[in-house]
């Protein structure tokens, strides 16, 4: 026989209703709606604008007015968007309603349409006077705050130029800076607008920038721009023999070598091959001494020597990851030429082939245009009998030539006598920075700058201004990202910062009449997300 069971410990739990409300509010409820708020990026790049200086310099400009947004918040939020979701206005209003902008700044997203950026920007006086000109005196505001928050090395500063196309037509006479030239995206039929661009070589942030006629080309603006480089230097106390000017090879003319000498200026120039002496710039490899570890698979060597009738130190200089990308190209060159050339010949031989010898010649050039591959291909084209015969062959000692002495190989010049090959080799990666810049504005998913879809002077000049800006926001966080996670390239950071989101849930009332509950929660992170959402300080702007 069993025993019976003994009682332990007892407590009264209420009437079943009672039991059932407990377990339901021990359970977790589900959210009526989830609203997902874009938090990493746009955030990182508002704190950014208040942490450099550059919102405090907008504010200064154009102060808020009694109600709404000021112009300082329509450049701002223009730049952010850039680099956020590159797009035209009329995408700007949904995305900032999603994003933490919009909470942070209080304004609806109805005051951001495209015509509320029309009316803002169209209050900036721009002209061609400094004095008068709002845009000159806010870059001028921006390098003396950063000038004062040492945000600007001083010591190496990047110049190049571009141009962007346009959607101007042809019949717009009032506009004077859209003007048809040789366009570097190949869209020659569209008129384009001319940049040229400083920016600080180590810390990459924009010091000015000039927007010109598209027709005007880059010899022409140097002048121009090293003119206006000279004069921001004074304007600021930068002792002019103190800064290093970081030139691409269009600028190594003997005109603007004399200017530069003349100006005061350090230089730094990537020198034309065919301007080198062939011993110096063809010297083995192995012959070149390595560099240290802060620049891997390089080899550089200096020497003293006279070019444009004056002695500077030259530079030769062989990257094996250069060598490796030009060697890639070239081969995808080439493996569409040689084909298309065999092709060409089957078609000619046909007894209905009807071609001129200008038609065979264009086609040729074309598929020969890719560096070096014109070097490498040899063709005759000859006619017989009325009909043209096309012959081709692939030079093999030009190509081993062109291995072991040609790619990954740039020459330098500098007035900087004094420096070593390594110091040179290292200064000239800010014009690299540069060129990073101009395909991230054209080709890369971040700050797409064209084409532009402005009609008149003012709002191309604007357009450029915000840009610039959009540029040294992102260069400033980037700089700030590598203390948190060394190595990190920008898009791997733009990346992990756009993953970086904040939830809000919305739940039921606990009771019939009381008010639903929000819950604020950020997405999962990675490590690497953490780190950055620190060192940015993202962490301050969790809304409450």
């Amino acid at each position: 026989m069993a025993p019976k069971p003994r009682i332990v410990h007892q407590t009264y739990l209420g009437t079943a209703e009672r039991i059932a409300a407990l377990l339901q509010n021990r359970t977790a409820p589900l959210p009526l709606s989830i609203t997902t708020v874009d938090l990493g990026l746009p955030g990182a790049l508002w704190q950014a604008a208040q942490q450099s200086g550059v919102w405090p310099v907008l504010e200064s400009l154009w102060p808020k007015p009694p109600s709404g947004p000021s112009t300082a918040h329509y450049l701002l939020l223009a730049a952010i968007h850039r680099i956020c979701q590159p797009g035209p206005k009329t995408e700007v209003a949904p995305w900032y309603r999603d994003t933490i902008l919009s909470s942070r700044w209080g304004f609806p997203a109805e005051r951001f349409t495209s015509q509320e950026f029309w009316d803002a920007f169209d209050r900036i006086q721009t002209g061609p006077s400094g004095e008068e000109d709002e845009l000159e005196q806010a870059q001028s505001r921006l390098l003396a705050i950063w000038q004062d928050r040492q945000l600007i090395s001083r010591r190496l500063l990047a110049y190049d130029t571009t141009n962007f196309y346009t959607w101007v037509a042809s019949t717009n006479t009032r506009n004077t800076l859209a003007q048809r030239g040789h366009n570097k995206q190949g869209r020659h039929n569209l008129r384009q607008v001319g940049l040229s661009y400083v920016l600080d070589g180590e810390n990459g942030l924009s010091l000015c920038h000039h927007v010109y006629p598209g027709n005007v080309a880059d010899a022409e603006e140097f002048p121009i721009a090293l003119a206006r480089i000279v004069a921001l230097l004074d304007r600021h106390g930068m002792a002019r023999d103190t800064v290093t000017l970081v030139v691409d090879k269009g600028s190594a003319a003997l005109a603007n070598t004399v200017e530069l000498q003349q100006a005061g200026v350090g230089w730094i120039s990537a020198l034309p091959w065919n301007q080198a002496p062939e011993e110096f710039r063809e010297r083995p490899v192995e012959e070149l001494p390595a560099l240290s570890s802060r620049q891997p698979g390089v080899r550089a060597a200096a020497e003293p020597m006279v070019v444009h009738g004056q002695e500077y130190l030259c530079v030769v200089k062989y990257s094996a990851p250069f060598a490796s990308e030009q060697l890639h190209s070239l081969t995808t060159a080439l493996s569409k030429a040689l084909p298309a050339m065999r092709r060409l010949s089957v078609e000619l031989a046909k007894p209905a082939a009807q071609f001129t010898e200008a038609g065979i010649r264009n086609k040729i050039a074309r598929w020969l245009a890719a560096a070096f591959v014109a070097e490498l291909v040899r063709y005759q084209l000859e006619q017989h009998d009325g009909r043209w015969h096309l012959q081709f062959d692939f030079d093999t000692a030009a190509f081993e030539h062109l291995l072991a002495h040609r790619l990954g190989r740039t020459t330098l010049l500098t007035n900087r006598r004094d420096w070593t090959a390594e110091q040179v080799v290292e200064g000239y990666s800010g014009q690299q920075q540069i060129e990073r810049v101009f395909g991230g504005l054209k080709e890369g998913d971040w700050l797409g700058g064209g084409p532009m879809y402005h009609w008149t002077d003012q709002k191309i000049r604007v357009h450029a201004f915000y840009c610039m800006l959009g540029i040294s926001l992102l260069q400033y966080i980037y700089k700030k990202a590598q203390a948190a996670w060394a190595g990190l390239s920008m898009e791997q950071l733009l990346e992990e910062l756009r993953q970086i989101q904040q939830f809000a849930l919305l739940y039921p009332p606990q009771s019939e009449k009381g008010p639903n509950r929000v819950a604020l929660v950020f997405s999962q992170q990675t490590l690497a997300q953490q780190s950055l959402a620190k060192e940015l300080g993202l962490d301050a702007l969790r809304s409450t």
